[in-house]
C-alpha cells in the first residue's frame, strides 16, 4: 500500500504536470511559430539573393558584350584619327600648292 505522504506527493507532482502541460503547449506554440517565422525569412533571403545573384550574371554578361563593342568603337575611332590626320596634312599640301600657284599668278 501506499502511505499518505506518498499519495500526496503523488497528487502534488501529478497537479504541478497538469497545471504546466498549458504552458509547455505554449512555449511548443510559441516556438512552432517563431521557427515559421525564420523559415520565412530564410526562403525570402534565399529567393532574394537567387535572383540578384542572376541580375549580376546577367549584367556581368552585358558588360563583357558592352566592353567588347566599346573595343570596337575605339579601333574605329584610332583609324578615323588616323585618317583624319593623313587628310590634314595632304590638304595642307594642297592649299599651300595653291596658294604657291595664286602668288605665281599675280606676279
Amino acid at each position: 500500500m501506499i502511505s499518505t505522504k506518498s499519495k500526496q506527493r503523488l497528487v502534488f507532482l501529478l497537479a504541478g504536470l497538469i497545471l504546466s502541460a498549458p504552458a509547455l503547449a505554449r512555449d511548443v506554440a510559441m516556438e512552432q511559430l517563431s521557427a515559421t517565422a525564420a523559415r520565412k525569412d530564410y526562403d525570402e533571403a534565399k529567393s532574394s539573393y537567387s535572383n540578384l545573384t542572376l541580375r549580376v550574371q546577367e549584367q556581368e554578361k552585358r558588360t563583357v558584350q558592352e566592353q567588347a563593342r566599346l573595343k570596337e568603337l575605339q579601333d574605329q575611332q584610332a583609324a578615323a584619327k588616323e585618317r583624319l590626320t593623313k587628310t590634314k596634312i595632304e590638304l595642307d599640301k594642297k592649299v599651300k600648292i595653291l596658294d604657291q600657284a595664286w602668288d605665281n599668278k599675280n606676279q
